[in-house]
Parts: structure tokens; sequence; C-alpha cells
């Protein structure tokens, strides 16, 4: 291509962008606003006494409404990349569940977002509804949608489920990383043969008032179960290919064929983990070799004789943390993926489910990294133009840009 009709498509696809509903359906950035910063931290918010010690009334993170040398979004990145409506997602670290405070976090959280749109409302809004964040984009603002990952932050209630739609959540991912009591995970050991019978009432609940069901994070079997049970169409709010990425996280072909059966919409995840299989395979074979190491150095401990090494629990664990930091060192040398990679992953996905079924949901600020080319918000526009330049029709990428999540938020929570 020469360097006037280069030029000619980046203008062509950068007005495209900016008149189209750009959504992304997963952040974690409303963390960022209570967690201490990360370098005063390790991630000590797995252990709630920790976290306790860290959580005062008044925030300790970063003010979000200032551009940020660090982190993924803030206000003026994202108007800067054009990102119309982002679904902020409250986490709740699993390591609340022993404590029962996942209710506590989850409050911490929505609290935060609400208090941060009091503080700015005149750049941005919570939006309930599709209508709502079509109206506040053409305000000129950025709307923002409240939801939950971690269907542990419901805490085995049907009227905690409930309370949270009442203040503004409009999706909760069934689970996270960790097996719940009602729902199994991809990434953790099955205890329910995938959804449970309190499960299926979880999900009929949903359904009922309106919150999307996302199956993000979810074991291939609470994936099925869960489709038996659904009448809404179902989001994936941040999942790609597995057949690009063979990843447990990421979604089979015959998942994606069935995701647009059910009407539903596939956002694919910009963690550099899940869209690059070389970056997959690698980091696979440096864990493997890490937990080889510690068991060794266990091994050593049990059989060295009294006097010949150092068998206490304090040198132990400062052994086993050294090798994890060298492999740490070692991962983040390794090469990212690309935005052509994660654009790869939208191509195998309307090949197989159909232009009408896959979005964007980037896990921003829950990633450490994004890919090269999509190193935080401001990247958005290098989506469309790379769209663009394999073909895609205007109307088919604002189709994935945003418009096909939109549907199906209107069809589960009405206009």
């Amino acid at each position: 291509m020469t360097n006037r009709k280069e030029q000619d498509l980046k203008d062509k696809a950068r007005k495209l962008h900016f008149n189209s509903l750009v959504v992304d359906t997963h952040a974690d950035t409303i963390s960022r606003m209570v967690d201490p910063p990360s370098e005063k931290i390790t991630r000590l918010f797995d252990d709630p006494d920790k976290a306790r010690e860290h959580y005062p009334i008044e925030d300790q993170g970063v003010d979000l409404s200032s551009r940020l040398k660090d982190g993924h979004l803030d206000l003026p990145r994202i108007f800067e990349g054009g990102l119309g409506v982002q679904w902020w997602s409250c986490f709740v670290y699993s390591g609340y569940i022993a404590k029962k405070e996942t209710i506590d976090r989850s409050f911490v959280l929505i609290d935060a977002l609400k208090r941060f749109e009091k503080m700015h409302p005149e750049q941005i809004g919570i939006a309930l509804t599709a209508e709502e964040c079509r109206e506040m984009v053409k305000q000129g603002k950025h709307a923002v949608v409240p939801c939950i990952e971690g269907g542990h932050a419901i805490n085995d209630n049907l009227a905690v489920l409930r309370q949270y739609w009442d203040l503004g959540v409009r999706y909760i991912t069934l689970t996270h990383f960790n097996t719940n009591n009602w729902a199994d995970s991809s990434t953790d050991a099955a205890k329910n043969n995938g959804l449970s019978l309190f499960g299926v009432e979880v999900v009929k609940e949903m359904n009922k008032l309106g919150m999307v069901v996302d199956v993000s994070h979810v074991s291939d079997k609470t994936f099925w179960d869960t489709l038996e049970v659904v009448n809404k169409p179902l989001m994936a709010s941040h999942s790609s290919s597995w057949e690009i990425c063979k990843h447990p996280r990421n979604m089979k072909d015959d998942m994606l064929k069935a995701v647009a059966t059910n009407g539903g919409v596939v956002c694919v995840n910009f963690y550099p983990g899940f869209v690059g299989e070389e970056l997959r395979v690698a980091n696979e074979n440096l864990e493997n070799q890490m937990w080889e190491e510690i068991d060794d150095l266990e091994r050593m401990a049990k059989r060295s004789p009294s006097g010949h090494f150092d068998k206490s629990p304090e040198y132990l664990a400062s052994e086993k943390q050294n090798i994890r930091n060298r492999y740490n060192i070692i991962r983040k040398d390794l090469p990212l993926p690309t935005l052509s990679d994660v654009v790869d992953h939208i191509d195998h996905i309307v090949k197989v489910a159909g232009i009408d079924h896959v979005g964007l949901g980037s896990d921003f600020d829950g990633i450490p990294e994004g890919p090269v080319g999509l190193e935080d918000c401001t990247k958005f526009p290098s989506i469309t133009e790379e769209l663009m330049r394999r073909g895609y029709a205007d109307g088919d990428i604002q189709k994935i840009l945003g418009l096909n999540t939109m549907r199906v938020m209107e069809e589960n929570v009405g206009k």
C-alpha cells in the first residue's frame, strides 16, 4: 500500500471509529480507585486480614480524572481512545470468601464508582440500559455500566443478587479463577459437575431480573449447563478463541457456535497469555520448570541430614520466593503478541460464530500489560484501522466495536 493510500485508510478508520459507539465489556479499573498503588503492596488482597489493614474509609487509590503514567484507563485516555461505553467490573478477590466479606468488597467498589460519577458528572454517567448508554455518548459523556466479576460475590444468596441489580449491576461473571459453591471455573478443580441446582436458580434469577449472564471464566461443563438454562442472550465478557490460543480460559469452536445460536456475544480478551499461543506455551513451560525447582528444594530439605541444610520454614519460604522472582524476570523478557494477533481472534470468531456475535472485552487494569499496539485504551482506534485494513465493511466494524454488545444488553435489560 502506498503512503498516500495508507494515510487515506488511517483517516477513514479514525473518522469511522470516532463516529461509532465503541464498547468495552470488561475492565477492572474501579479497584485502582480504592486499592493502594501496586508499588506499595504485592497481591495481599487474597488475604482479607492484610487487606483490611490497607482499607481505611478514604480511598488510597489513584485519581482517574487525571492522565496516569501507568494502568490502562483514566478519563483523559478514555476520551482520547474514543471509548464510549465501559463495563466497569467490581472484582472481588477470592480471599474474601472465607471471611464472608465478598459483599463488603463489592459495596466498596460500587460505592467508589458512584462517588466518582458524582465528582465528574460532566464527563461520565452510570448507564443502566442500552438507551442510556447511547444518550450519554451523544452528550459527549463516557457511559459506565457496573458489573461484578465472580459469582462468589453474591455469597450464595439470591437476595444479595437482587440487591446488586438494584444498585445497578448489569452482569455478573458466574465464576472467576476459583470454583465457587454453585459453578465450576475453567481454572480450578470442579466440585459441582458444572452448574449446581442452586447455580441453575442463580441463572434463572439473573434472566428474570434482566441481568446479563456472563460465562467468561467458567468451565466447559458450566458453560453447557448454563446454556440449557438461559432464556436470553448471554455474554462472554472477556474471552478469546481456544482454537488460536489453547488456554482453558478461551472458548472452543463448538462453544462459539452455541453462543451464536443463543444470540449472545463473545468479547475478545486482550491479555497476552490468552492471545498468543507461543507465549502461552512458553509460560506453561516456565511454570513447570519453576515448580520442579521448588519441589527439588522441598525434597532436599526432607532428605538432608540435620545440620547439612537449613530446614527452617523461614529459609524455605525465602528460597521459594527467590525461585519465583527469578522466573518472573524471565517471563518479562518473553515476546508479547500484537494487535494483529488480537484481530486474528476476532477474525476467527466471526468465521465460526458470525459477525453479529463478537465484541471487545479488553480486561484492562486486570492484566499486567496489553499486547504490542494495544498498550492502553488510547489504542482502540488501531483495532478499527486493522479491521478496515482486513476488508471489513464499515457496518460490520461498528457491530464489532459495540453494536453487538449493545444488542445483547438491550435484549436482557430492556430499552
